[in-house]
């Protein structure tokens, strides 16, 4: 470090070995090849991608891009990872992305994906409290909700970033997804799974929101509980549910966390790897799973208790639940009707093919291509590269021999001075 100007100073060899870890973490990041928009592949599950820099035409609403136009078209802007989005057509190239065109594949400015569902996330915001989304301030965890599949935070499922503590979430890895109360509202049929084995749920009195200023113990089996998966043979256990504990500060609880579960579905922290010394296990049960039931001809739910609509609910799904859905004539009609048949399996979503390249290096990669080239450009290539090799060379041997520091400015200055000089192509590049 430079005591004069505090501005760090790098060796070429340090400069060398952080463009080797940069190579290493985009290789692991980006591992996809993205030549290929996935526009004529049509209405797929794939991960999508906002883009914040390019807005869209005069009467169109933001949209999304695929994994290859985000690095392809939209490199050198502000992009938002919208992750995994079900039945989306790409929309580089449209009107929703502004006037650029799409450099991999051709459409018209006019094309509308109809079929394309747009929330607030394509604006970059998430969650209830509809804050935009800031990868580097972001300081709680996101779960995303297998039906809306928008994002939340864990605080704003609890009710503690509102002031309004609903229920204690179930520990992250004791779940592997989750179903948020607004989706719940919508499709209430599904409610009724807060009986199963194969859910944690957290539950809220609707109600109390308007006697907020009543007894705040009144009616707490109701107000802050969270249902805990339970196997067949924990019949002492009232209703399946555990009630959780108020105190002054917090209340919890912190089911079996088995190492195996998954976290599909989460955005996890990396202050992520704390432990709770002030939770305790209230019951040491592991959740049994049940082979499905594909009898069309019994509804398991309508043999577990009913759930007020004055309750919401949020579902907090073990491995393995959706085996525990039910498959009888009546909610296969509720699962058609409400266009949700595909929580019934686990959907398939569409990854890029491996780019063989994405762990080379660039000079690796600049090899490869040279081997490509016709065998004059390939000359011409290498004329060029050993001109400009030894223009640089020139360039640095007086701070080497100064022992003077070479500057970003002195760089740019560098760049900008080949740039004016740039000879025609017949010639060569610098």
């Amino acid at each position: 470090m430079n005591t004069k100007d505090t501005k760090e100073t790098l060796t070429v060899k340090e400069i060398l070995e952080r463009q080797r870890l940069l190579e290493e973490e985009a290789g692991e990041i980006l591992s996809g090849r993205f030549d290929e928009c996935t526009y004529n592949k049509g209405y797929i599950r794939q991960p999508v991608y906002a883009c914040k820099t390019c807005k869209p035409s005069e009467g169109y609403g933001p949209g999304g891009v695929c994994y290859s136009c985000s690095i392809s078209c939209h490199s050198d802007h502000e992009l938002v990872e919208l992750f995994s989005k079900r039945n989306f057509k790409c929309d580089c190239g449209t009107a929703r992305l502004g006037e650029a065109a799409c450099k991999l594949e051709t459409k018209s400015r006019n094309t509308v994906n109809e079929q394309n569902n747009y929330d607030h996330n394509y604006e970059g915001r998430f969650c209830w409290c509809n804050v935009d989304y800031d990868p580097e301030k972001e300081d709680n965890n996101m779960l995303q909700c297998v039906l809306c599949e928008d994002w939340f935070h864990e605080n704003c499922i609890g009710g503690e970033k509102q002031g309004e503590k609903r229920f204690s979430l179930p520990d992250l890895e004791a779940f592997e997804e989750y179903l948020c109360h607004k989706c719940l509202d919508r499709y209430s049929f599904l409610k009724s799974y807060i009986n199963s084995h194969m859910f944690f749920s957290g539950q809220y009195n609707k109600k109390q929101r308007v006697n907020a200023t009543s007894d705040e113990n009144k009616d707490s089996k109701l107000s802050d509980k969270i249902s805990q998966p339970l196997s067949d043979h924990t019949g002492d256990c009232k209703d399946n549910e555990i009630a959780v504990t108020k105190s002054e500060e917090t209340s919890s609880i912190v089911p079996l966390s088995p190492s195996t579960l998954s976290v599909n579905n989460k955005r996890k922290v990396e202050e992520d790897n704390k432990v709770d010394d002030g939770n305790e296990i209230v019951n040491d049960v592991v959740p049994l799973k049940k082979l499905r039931n594909d009898d069309v001809n019994t509804c398991k739910r309508e043999r577990w208790q009913i759930v007020s609509n004055e309750i919401e609910v949020d579902l907090f799904c073990v491995r393995g639940w959706r085996d525990e859905l039910c498959r009888c004539y009546k909610c296969m009609e509720l699962y058609k009707q409400h266009q949700i048949e595909f929580i019934l399996s686990v959907e398939e979503t569409y990854e890029p093919p491996e780019d063989d390249d994405a762990q080379k290096s660039l000079f690796d990669c600049g090899m490869k291509a040279l081997n490509q080239m016709d065998r004059v450009a390939a000359i011409e290539g290498i004329l060029a590269y050993n001109q400009f090799k030894d223009e640089l060379i020139e360039f640095l041997k007086p701070f080497g021999e100064s022992g003077k520091t070479v500057t970003v400015k002195d760089v740019n200055e560098f760049f900008e001075a080949k740039l004016r000089d740039r000879k025609p192509a017949t010639d060569s590049f610098f």
